[in-house]
């Protein structure tokens, strides 16, 4: 094994990989995403167990004449256990980390990037309102990585919608959101997304 490298980074899911390891998407706080494997057993405690969503610091080595990363030892920083106590917001936090899994290694600012997904998982694990939390997410997310989604993408949304989506997207997320307030979001995140869809390179 190669010396050891401690890299503190997000966890954006969370498979097994075999009978004794778990296969994470991680993105670094210094370089970016990066994939690792941490092997587990049953007499583990569920507190030191890699749980999506978690701040953790994990030293990691890199096996001798291969590319796989392992996980050498992994502590929690921070833990989001409430958004897996609704079903909206671990679904939609879980769009959210994987759209990130599966694009990060193209985008050019993992600093940036690695700064608003914390922010955003901190935001899905505190608000009550996961809708309007991955529509801002999203949009920040094309915002700071250089996609023009103002420039692009706002022009071609509904003059109905503007409205609600700058209260949306430029407010601080409410505590509880109307249900007209909720359906334009999803009206507007729908929207988005078939932009990203058909305007930029990102996987969804």
């Amino acid at each position: 094994m190669s010396t050891p490298a401690t890299e503190r980074a997000l966890v954006l899911s969370v498979t097994p990989s075999g009978e004794s390891f778990l296969r994470l998407d991680a993105l670094g706080a210094e370089d970016g995403s990066f994939v690792c494997l941490k092997r587990v057993s049953s007499k583990q405690p569920s507190k030191d167990r890699p749980d999506l969503f978690d701040t953790a610091e994990l030293q990691l080595e890199r096996a001798k004449g291969g590319n796989t990363l392992f996980v050498r030892d992994y502590r929690v920083l921070h833990r989001r256990e409430s958004i897996g106590q609704s079903y909206r917001s671990l679904q939609y936090a879980s769009d959210y980390t994987t759209l990130l899994a599966r694009n990060a290694a193209h985008m050019p600012d993992p600093t940036a990037l690695y700064l608003l997904a914390e922010r955003t998982l901190d935001a899905f694990a505190e608000r009550s309102a996961p809708a309007i939390v991955y529509l801002k997410g999203l949009y920040l997310l094309l915002q700071t990585e250089g996609f023009p989604a103002r420039e692009s993408w706002w022009p071609q949304l509904p003059p109905t919608l503007r409205d609600p989506a700058k209260t949306l997207i430029n407010q601080p997320t409410p505590g509880n959101a109307n249900k007209a307030l909720l359906e334009d979001c999803e009206t507007i995140s729908e929207n988005l997304k078939r932009w990203v869809q058909r305007e930029t390179d990102l996987i969804t």
